[in-house]
């Protein structure tokens, strides 16, 4: 048996964003690939649909710019012969603050010849956008009755 294409991919995404080997990565995405990070762009630039593998990459770049990935635990998986799909929780360090960032998504990946060529990503942006964006002063807090 084969190994599947995401963890080729995932292996490859994580050594570009923690130690920028992106040489991994390229030959695995597909020259037409189309990726979308569902999120609010105004807040994260490189969340966004992105069309084609150079504009992917750079949104790679921008990532690997601004976090380090501590750890990823795969609560659920999917897999289908050119597809796969994930429930992650992520925990980070923002870069230019050290600061921790916990984070839960979604993605659905679609491969072909093992190159990505689509990605949709979906984030807990309400979550991430509390822990990196607002002051503590400005969080919602849940209040029981």
């Amino acid at each position: 048996m084969t190994e599947h294409s995401l963890w080729r991919f995932s292996r490859a995404l994580h050594r570009a964003i923690n130690e920028r080997q992106f040489a991994e990565i390229e030959p695995l995405i597909d020259e037409d690939v189309d990726w979308t990070i569902h999120g609010p762009v105004e807040l994260f630039p490189y969340f966004g649909s992105r069309r084609g593998k150079a504009a992917v990459l750079e949104v790679i770049r921008q990532i690997a710019d601004r976090v380090r990935v501590h750890r990823f635990d795969r609560e659920q998986i999917m897999l289908g012969r050119e597809a796969a799909s994930s429930l992650l929780r992520y925990s980070l360090t923002v870069l230019d603050t050290n600061k921790p960032v916990r984070v839960r998504l979604a993605h659905f990946a679609q491969f072909r010849e093992g190159r990505l060529s689509s990605m949709r990503i979906l984030i807990d942006s309400y979550e991430l956008a509390e822990q990196t964006v607002y002051p503590p002063h400005m969080r919602m807090v849940a209040v029981s009755a």
